[in-house]
C-alpha cells in the first residue's frame, strides 16, 4: 500500500485550514500533514520542505501549497496515479513542461480548466503547486536557492541529472492563485540559470516562465521553444477532457466547504 504524507509552507492559517478541510472530506483518517512556518524560523522554501522530508516517514512526501482546494475525486485519482508510476519516477506533479517547451498536466486555477493530455507523461520540470517526492530517491531541495521560487524546477533538474523520472499525472485540484513574477522570482530564476543553463543549452522551460540566457541561447532553438509553448498555453482551456463537467461541479463543492 502506498503511504503518503503532506508538508505545506504556511503563512496564512485560515487559507491552510480551508485546504485541510477540503481534503479531510475525502480521506479518513487524514494523512499526516506537517505545517512548516518558514518565516518564523528564518528559512527559505527549500529548508522548510527539507524539514518535511526529514520528519515524514512515508513513501511519498507531497509538498503542496497552502492555497489549494481538493475536489471530490482528487484522492482516488492521486493515489491511483502514484501507484501506477514506474519505480524510476522520483517526482510527480500536476502540471509540467517538457524539454520541448510543451505543457502536460491537469489543474484548475484562475485561468480556468487547464488540461494538457496525455497523462501521465514524463516532463522536464513541474509546477510547485504540488510536487510529490519519493523519499527513497534521496532527493532533497537545494537550500542555496534564494527565497521561495524555482526550488521545484531545480529539484526536477537534479532528478534528471541522476537519471530519475519526473512525471505529470492526472489528479487535478483547485489552485486559488497563479503566483506573481517579481524581483524575488527574477533573482531565483537567475540562480537557476547559472546552475543549470550550461547543461540545458541556456533554455529552461518551466511552467511559470520560459527562462533563457539571451546572450548564449541559439535563435532557432529559442524561437521553436516559444512557438511550442505559446501553442500549448493557448490550448489549455480548449483541450477535451472526459469528465470535466463532473470535476467542475466537485470543485464548486470544494469552494463551498473551503469557505465555510
Amino acid at each position: 500500500m502506498t503511504t503518503i504524507g503532506f508538508v505545506s509552507l504556511v503563512n496564512d492559517d485560515a487559507q491552510f485550514a480551508a485546504a485541510r478541510a477540503s481534503l479531510q472530506r475525502l480521506v479518513d483518517p487524514l494523512p499526516e500533514w506537517l505545517v512548516v512556518k518558514p518565516n518564523e524560523r528564518g528559512w527559505n522554501a527549500a529548508q522548510g520542505l527539507n524539514h518535511g522530508l526529514d520528519q515524514l516517514d512515508t513513501e511519498w512526501v507531497v509538498c503542496v501549497h497552502q492555497d489549494v482546494l481538493f475536489p471530490d475525486d482528487f484522492w482516488r485519482r492521486f493515489v491511483a496515479a502514484l501507484a501506477a508510476l514506474g519505480g524510476d519516477v522520483a517526482l510527480a506533479g500536476l502540471v509540467g513542461c517538457e524539454a520541448s517547451g510543451r505543457y502536460r498536466g491537469h489543474l484548475f486555477d484562475p485561468n480556468g480548466h487547464c488540461y494538457w493530455p496525455s497523462l501521465p507523461h514524463r516532463v522536464l520540470t513541474l509546477d510547485e503547486v504540488l510536487i510529490a517526492v519519493r523519499r527513497s530517491s534521496g532527493l532533497r531541495f537545494d537550500e542555496q536557492v534564494p527565497g521561495f521560487h524555482c526550488y521545484g524546477a531545480d529539484l526536477c533538474l537534479e532528478a534528471h541529472r541522476r537519471g530519475l523520472g519526473v512525471a505529470a499525472i492526472d489528479a487535478p485540484l483547485l489552485h486559488l492563485s497563479t503566483g506573481k513574477i517579481d524581483v524575488h522570482y527574477e533573482r531565483a530564476s537567475q540562480w537557476l540559470m547559472e546552475k543549470w543553463g550550461p547543461t540545458h543549452g541556456f533554455v529552461l522551460p518551466t511552467p511559470a516562465l520560459l527562462l533563457k540566457d539571451d546572450a548564449r541561447v541559439g535563435f532557432v532553438r529559442h524561437l521553436l521553444q516559444r512557438w511550442r509553448r505559446r501553442g500549448s498555453r493557448l490550448s489549455r482551456n480548449t483541450n477535451r477532457c472526459p469528465g470535466a463537467a463532473c470535476a467542475v461541479r466537485a470543485l464548486g463543492e470544494s469552494k463551498r466547504v473551503g469557505g465555510a
